[in-house]
Order: C-alpha cells, then structure tokens, then sequence
C-alpha cells in the first residue's frame, strides 16, 4: 500500500494509510457519541423513576425540578472550560475522566435516600455530561474534513437521542423489575466499561503536536483573549440563543416533565416513556437530515428559521389536542421533535464562524447558551404547575393536564422567538473552506 500524508483540518497526520485513518476516525466518533448516548441516558433517567424519587426524598414537583436541575448546575457553567480544556489536552483523556464521573455520579444517586447526596450525584453526573457532545464535535474537527462536520453533529445527536429513547422505555422496564436504585446502579458499571474503551481506543492525533500548532495559529493569543474573542461575538450569541430556544422541545419538555404530562392526559407510564422516545426518535432521525438539507441547499439560516417556525406549529397542537387517540399524539410528538432538530445547525454555524484552533471553544459556548433552557426551565415548569395546583387538594405526584399545559405554553413561545432571532443571524456557509 502507498503511504500517504493525510491533511486533516489543516493538521498533518504523517505516516498513516489514508483509508486507515477514515477508519480510525470513523471509530472513534462513534464511541464519543457512545458516551454521548449514555450520558443523555442518565441525563433522561429522573423522568422515568418520577414518583419514586418525589417519595424517596420527599419532594414537590418543584422541589423535585430543582434535584434533576443539579445535573445542569454543573454541566452550563463548564460549557466554556470544558473547550479550552478539549482544545488544550484533547479529547482522550477528558472524555475518559469524563465518562468515569459520570458513572460515579450515578452510583452516588442511587445508593442514598439524602437530599444533599442525591444533588451531589446530580452533578457529577453533569459535571461528565458537560465533555461529551464537545468531546465529539472536537474529534470530528481534529480527523474528518470540514465539510463533514454538519454531518457529524447530526448524526452525533441522532445517537444521544437513541440514548435517551432507551433512558424512557428500556428504564421504564427495568425499573418495574428491578427497582429504580438497582437499575441505576448497572447503568453506573456500564460507565465504567465505557470509560476503559474511551481510553484504549481515542486518540488526539499527537496531541503534542496538536498543541503547538493549535497555539501557533493563535498568533500567541492568550487562551483568555481567545475566549474573551468568542464571549464578544454578538452573532454567537444569537447563534446560541436560536439553540437553546430551538431546544426547548427537549431540555423543558422530553427530557423530564413529558412522562409526568402524559400521564396527565392519560397514558400509562409505558405509554408515556414511549411517546417521549417519540420526540426523541424525531430529533434523531431529523438532525442529519437537516444537516444534509443544510449543505444542499448551502445555507445555515433558512433551515433554522424553517425548523423553528414549524416546531413551534408543533408544539401549539400538542397542547390544544383534547382526547387525541394514541398514534394521532404519537405522530405529533415525533413531527415535533423531527422540526426541533434543525437546531444541530447552530453547531455548523459555531464551526463555520470560528478560527483555526478554537473549535472546541467556539462549540462549547455554543452548547452553554443552550443548556440554560434546561436549567432555567425544568425547576420553573414545576414551580408553576405547583402554583397553579397550590388550591387544589391532591397528592404531590398528582397534577391536572391543565395545568401542565399553561406551564408549558412557554414552549412554543420560545420557538417562535427562536424564528424571529433567525433573521438576526448572519448567513456563515459560504466560511466553510
């Protein structure tokens, strides 16, 4: 075979085999995106084991929003370090220490009935959560061409979703058979199998080297004016905030309170995690149909503003329906989630937009802009709902659709704002090299 030098990115990768290094690129995307569906998974569990834990540790539905918030305590604020991080030492050794805390968040939660411990394993579990979508994303940019990578992050998300699909019909069943603590506590040896593959098999394609020519191309920039450069960005701010309302379908609704509404409306706890899978099955098969659409078409913007203003239609008949029948609200979940998608896209634009070196970085602040939606919004869902229900006498875990429905109208308020922020945002596929 000939030996070639490969030129991935603008990094060189000498001495290896062109179609090895596809295949070894290839491979490691996908485990990075196994972590990433493993994390979501976690990330997911609360809203399956929802009455349990509201008994376990004796909450309200606000007080219990406040508990899963603490997995988004940690994983926004280190959104920023964590591209620095991944820019500087690459993603080998951040996403195996990554996967490791995730597991031992998780056994943390499981094995105490104490609200304070319980929070401590929320956020450890958040804490690793934070490495793992950048962690990929970073891969992506150090071993495949650019102009794959809107590809990537679709398929990237695709396969979180798959993982919190399982974290809703899979959970669901283990926990009937084996207890809620039980079945957290295998997810938690699961992570640290994971954890050992991560660290055999990813590589940082000479990270050494990475690092000396990641920082030449700064220009000797500090990595604090680097990210000062990023946080001064007005279009990656409303970049970030078409994200995270873009989101809003998953981190304020299918990734806790859907089981909880669904039941609502009527549906077994079965029922209920499998139409959430269904938004989350939507967004999966959506991202990288949007990312392809994107590139065929050669824009970023119109994608968005289309994905958002649709998603927002969406979401306003999902809670105008009234006594639907089962695949009639299954199909709307999934339409849902399917136009949600498009907000993969505002990755490309973080990618598109950034310099030679700051790929991570751009990306993880990105991804912090729209990880607040979760934070702000999961805790805030259930002080209204608890609001609303304050003169009602009923059990804690018991909650009138009604009321869910007020709470979450915020929903497709955000994605038509999202809409209206689109037309702000500047067009950035023609940057693509």
């Amino acid at each position: 075979m000939t030996t070639v030098t490969t030129q991935i990115d603008g990094i060189a990768a000498p001495n290896s085999n062109e179609g090895s290094v596809a295949w070894v690129a290839l491979l490691m995307c996908v485990l990075g995106a196994i972590f990433y569906c493993y994390e979501y998974y976690l990330r997911v569990a609360p809203s399956v084991i929802h009455p349990e834990l509201m008994q376990t540790f004796n909450l309200s539905q606000a007080g219990l929003g406040v508990l899963v918030s603490y997995y988004y305590l940690a994983y926004v604020p280190l959104q920023i370090p964590v591209g620095l991080m991944m820019d500087f030492w690459g993603p080998r050794r951040v996403l195996t220490l990554a996967c490791v805390l995730c597991a031992i968040g998780t056994y943390v939660f499981a094995g105490t009935s104490t609200l304070w411990v319980a929070k401590l394993g929320r956020f450890l579990v958040g804490f690793g959560s934070a490495f793992a979508y950048v962690g990929v994303l970073k891969i992506a940019n150090l071993w495949l061409p650019r102009k794959y990578f809107a590809m990537v992050a679709g398929l990237c998300t695709a396969l979180g979703m798959f993982g919190a699909m399982s974290g809703g019909i899979l959970m669901s069943n283990f926990v009937r058979v084996m207890g809620w603590q039980e079945t957290l506590f295998a997810s938690a040896f699961v992570g640290f199998i994971l954890a050992a593959i991560l660290w055999f098999v990813i590589r940082d394609n000479s990270d050494r080297e990475f690092r000396s020519q990641g920082r030449a191309s700064h220009k000797g920039l500090s990595i604090w004016v680097e990210l000062l450069e990023v946080v001064r960005s007005k279009q990656l701010w409303i970049n970030g905030m078409i994200g995270c309302l873009t989101f809003l379908p998953l981190t304020g609704f299918a990734e806790f309170w859907s089981v909880a509404y669904l039941e609502s409306v009527g549906l077994s706890k079965e029922q209920a995690a499998l139409g959430t899978s269904m938004v989350f099955l939507g967004f999966a098969i959506g991202g990288p149909i949007w990312g392809r659409t994107s590139d065929y078409i050669r824009s970023r913007r119109i994608p968005l503003m289309l994905g958002s203003i649709t998603a927002a239609v969406a979401a306003c008949v999902l809670l105008r329906l009234q006594n639907p029948t089962i695949s009639l609200l299954f199909t709307v979940l999934f339409a849902l989630g399917f136009l949600a998608s498009a907000q993969v896209l505002v990755f490309a634009v973080g990618e598109d937009s950034c310099r030679p070196g700051m790929s991570a970085t751009t990306v993880s602040f990105t991804n912090f802009i729209v990880m607040l939606g979760g934070f702000v919004l999961q805790p805030l869902v259930g002080i209204v709902v608890d609001a609303l229900r304050s003169n009602q006498i009923q059990s804690a875990a018991m909650v009138n659709a009604a009321d869910f429905k007020t709470a979450l109208l915020i929903i497709p308020l955000g994605l038509l704002l999202a809409a209206g922020l689109s037309f702000f945002l500047k067009e950035t596929y023609s940057l693509k090299s």
